[in-house]
């Protein structure tokens, strides 16, 4: 089966251009819009990408500002809306790059998998599920770190602080420990005010209501040692319904796409989607439509 890959920037919040890309399944019956973690960039899906996409659904994915190959200070953002903002017009770029029919879902990994939760806390559709891998809706760091944190978040704000991210805390995988290190658009880094304001925000995320009749796919690491998976597995169990599948994913750390075994994981996403897709397909045209 062959697959399309194309570039280009598209506008966020506050005219900011964004870098995206899109992996495009030869014919689609799904679509997913990604969002990447702290500090990395959309291009390290590339290998989750290109699986989905022949397993038959199309995904969008982009830089979120500060970070990869779109514009704005490492690791730095003025306020979380501002990532809100961006990624509904991502979402509006996706729609213009991929009008395919079918369902669109939403994907978050840590501070994207915090990103996605607020998005459908805050706004209505168009997603007909959400895959939330490692959600950073708690930090997995000392009480005492944290006060440290949030005292600088207000003395300065906008000063780049180690973000505490160690490859050797992200995967098992010694040739994904080295790609990290010499990836040379990753960073460590965040801000003052950003630590603030997800602070802020997973407060806001823990006691919002999920959206309903939104189906959803976490993905718990179970030796994460960067957000606290107790803290997931507590949220997800708040979530009424029928439709909320999660995987304890045993003895793996932080990025289960890149840990040893991701080949499994990829299976579990490629499988929630069809049967997603077979339960909500697409819209059908009406009777009087031109073929």
């Amino acid at each position: 089966m062959t697959m399309g890959y194309w570039e280009g920037t598209g506008l966020g919040a506050q005219g900011i251009q964004l870098f995206w890309r899109i992996w495009e399944a030869a014919n689609p019956s799904a679509s997913l819009l990604l969002v990447h973690g702290l500090g990395e960039h959309s291009g390290r899906y590339r290998p989750f990408a290109e699986a989905l996409a022949e397993g038959g659904t199309s995904v969008f994915a982009f830089d979120l500002r500060g970070h990869g190959r779109s514009p704005g200070p490492r690791g730095d953002v003025e306020a979380f809306p501002r990532l809100l903002e961006d990624l509904l017009g991502m979402e509006d770029e996706m729609g213009r790059q991929l009008p395919a029919e079918g369902p669109r879902f939403l994907m978050g990994h840590s501070l994207g998998g915090l990103i996605s939760i607020r998005r459908l806390q805050v706004f209505k559709g168009p997603f007909s599920g959400a895959i939330l891998s490692a959600p950073w809706l708690a930090t997995a760091q000392p009480d005492w770190l944290w006060s440290v944190a949030r005292f600088l978040g207000l003395a300065l704000p906008r000063v780049p602080l180690p973000a505490g991210i160690h490859p050797g805390r992200l995967s098992r995988d010694p040739d994904a420990v080295l790609a990290w290190r010499k990836d040379p658009l990753i960073h460590t880094k965040i801000s003052g005010r950003f630590f603030r304001e997800a602070d802020r925000e997973q407060s806001k995320a823990l006691v919002s209501g999920w959206p309903q009749d939104t189906p959803a796919l976490f993905l718990v690491p179970g030796a994460d040692r960067v957000v606290k998976s107790p803290v997931t597995l507590a949220f997800s169990r708040t979530i009424v319904g029928d439709d909320i599948q999660v995987e304890i994913l045993e003895g793996r750390e932080h990025e289960p796409l890149n840990d040893i075994g991701r080949e499994e994981v990829y299976r579990l996403v490629l499988d929630w989607l069809a049967n997603q897709v077979e339960a909500k397909p697409g819209p059908k045209k009406a009777s009087g439509d031109l073929p």
